[in-house]
């Protein structure tokens, strides 16, 4: 289970007399057999030329003996010398990836996290919830409300509308009990968002009972039916958190352009975006997946820049040349526990710098 210690392990490790490699690698039973994978790997490995040779050994030794082939998805920090190993299996997959620098390379993790970081899912029937929250595609934790029995009658007779209407009555009585549950267990878990599962009568009376609050972290609803274990459950959240990912993040890219545009608090470009994420005044980064673009940094301060102009060299401390200013503006974001968004396209953001930000002020 990753944990915001796993993340910060690998956002803040660095060595600067010692390379480290990172991996991605997708495992995904439904895309490729052991065999495939471990071939795939042995193919990325190749590219990492620059990789110390023990860095590769330990990953290879990982995927061939202590990988559990358990998850769709593994990411693989490594530096020997300096003793420093990070392994995570997901349940999510991830895009084959290999890069050799001073830090792990965090680009695709930030977006894992941005996508499938806990997500509840609501399972709802007439007799109450049952609630979970995922985490990266794992189960995380799990409460529920079950309250008295709804029965159905389909037999006439003159009791028959009271009946009724006392088993909606019932039903509804249900639902409310297990909205209240839903609103503290979702609270003390720092839920993200949300995902309705059950009949569309269900799930809609259920929605009408939550608090605005709740309401508002609701992305969408899947069919599902009284039997439905949490795996089947997962596989469908993680699914459609995918699909409503892809309409968040236009939407938060589409207002960081406009924003900015609009003269707002928001900025466009990397060197106004490394600004902002530098001094702290960034609340949201968003950037294209692909887009990297080699800088400078000053290794004892941190601070990054684009080109060593005259006031650059004002700053002290030793200058390394940095790969990708983009990664460390993503991994800065995450240092700062503010959000990032890295999308596939996006039109409007291509066209203004490839990179932006909301701000604070």
């Amino acid at each position: 289970m990753l944990t915001e210690y796993d993340v910060r392990q690998a956002v803040e490790f660095e060595s600067h007399d010692a390379p480290v490699l990172s991996v991605y690698l997708n495992v995904d039973p439904h895309r490729r057999t052991v065999e495939k994978y471990k071939l795939a790997l042995r193919n990325l490995l190749d590219k990492a030329q620059d990789a110390d040779p023990e860095d590769l050994k330990r990953v290879q030794n990982y995927i061939e003996m202590g990988y559990n082939r358990q998850g769709r998805g593994v990411i693989l920090f490594s530096c020997a010398k300096k003793d420093f190993w990070w392994a995570q299996n997901f349940a999510v997959p991830v895009e084959d990836t290999v890069f050799v620098s001073f830090r792990p390379y965090v680009r695709q993790l930030a977006r894992l996290l941005d996508v499938y970081e806990r997500c509840g899912v609501i399972h709802v029937d007439q007799e109450g919830a049952r609630l979970y929250t995922f985490n990266l595609g794992v189960l995380e934790g799990a409460d529920g409300y079950i309250g008295e029995e709804v029965k159905l009658h389909r037999s006439g007779g003159w009791a028959n509308p009271r009946i009724q209407r006392h088993e909606l009555e019932q039903a509804r009585k249900n639902l409310q009990d297990a909205a209240e549950v839903a609103e503290e267990f979702y609270r003390n878990t720092a839920t993200r968002r949300l995902i309705l599962a059950g009949t569309d009568k269900n799930v809609a009376r259920f929605r009408d009972l939550l608090s605005n609050r709740l309401r508002a972290m609701v992305i969408g609803q899947i069919s599902a039916d009284a039997n439905a274990s949490p795996n089947d459950l997962r596989d469908k959240a993680l699914e459609l958190a995918d699909t409503a990912e892809k309409r968040e993040s236009a939407a938060t890219a589409d207002r960081v352009v406009a924003s900015a545009q609009a003269g707002g608090n928001a900025v466009l470009g990397l060197a106004d975006t490394l600004t902002a994420v530098q001094h702290g005044r960034a609340s949201h980064v968003v950037a294209l997946a692909t887009y990297a673009q080699p800088a400078y940094r000053f290794v004892d301060s941190g601070h990054i820049v684009l080109d060593l102009t005259e006031d650059a060299d004002l700053q002290s401390g030793r200058v390394q040349n940095l790969p990708d200013a983009v990664e460390s503006c993503l991994r800065r974001a995450l240092a700062q526990n503010i959000g990032v968004t890295v999308l596939d396209q996006h039109a409007g953001l291509e066209r203004a710098g490839k990179i932006g930000a909301l701000t604070r002020y």
